[in-house]
């Protein structure tokens, strides 16, 4: 049996690194083991407005610890992410992957094993144009409805207009008519 010295050991460790556990899967998943991560976000993913929403949606989970965002990403974009992991009350940090595996830009991750089955998602949620350029937060019947249809993820973001703002004049967002 060949055993190496502990004088060898430390000099092979000088040059390449302590070994370490799934070191490729770390590099990968941001510097976390994959039965940590509940949510991973590609660099393309995490730039987009919907992004925010659906890891904030994900924050809610009692089991998310953690917010870790690759230190590539533009700073107006990590500053978002840094208030919600303060709104939340969750870890944030960003690593610096410079041999880096992948294209993954933020992972929200637990302190414990969860195992959660898909956390790359494959189609963000995405909002309808027609929502993305309303003039205001209040729909009437119709396009809130459209709204809960194909964007359920963004309901809470529009009102529906009351027996009150139709007394007041106010029109629907999209359609600009009074509902």
């Amino acid at each position: 049996m060949n055993q190496k010295s502990d004088l060898e050991k430390y000099v092979e460790y000088g040059i390449a690194g302590v070994p370490e556990i799934k070191g490729s899967e770390k590099r990968y998943w941001l510097g976390e083991f994959r039965e940590r991560v509940i949510l991973a976000l590609t660099f393309e993913q995490i730039y987009r407005k919907e992004a925010l929403k659906v890891v904030e949606e994900k924050c809610k989970d009692k089991r998310v610890d953690k917010i870790i965002l690759e230190d590539n990403v533009q700073s107006t974009v990590a500053e978002k992410f840094m208030e919600l992991a303060s709104k939340y009350d969750k870890d944030y940090k960003m690593i610096d992957t410079q041999n880096k595996l992948g294209e993954i830009a933020l992972v929200l991750a637990s302190n414990e094993a969860v195992d959660e089955k898909d956390v790359l998602i494959k189609q963000m949620p995405i909002l309808p144009d027609i929502f993305y350029n309303a003039k205001n937060k209040k729909l009437c019947k119709k396009h809130m409805q459209m709204l809960k249809e194909e964007a359920p993820l963004f309901v809470d973001e529009f009102q529906e207009i009351t027996f009150l703002d139709r007394v007041m004049g106010v029109k629907c967002g999209v359609c600009d008519k009074i509902d």
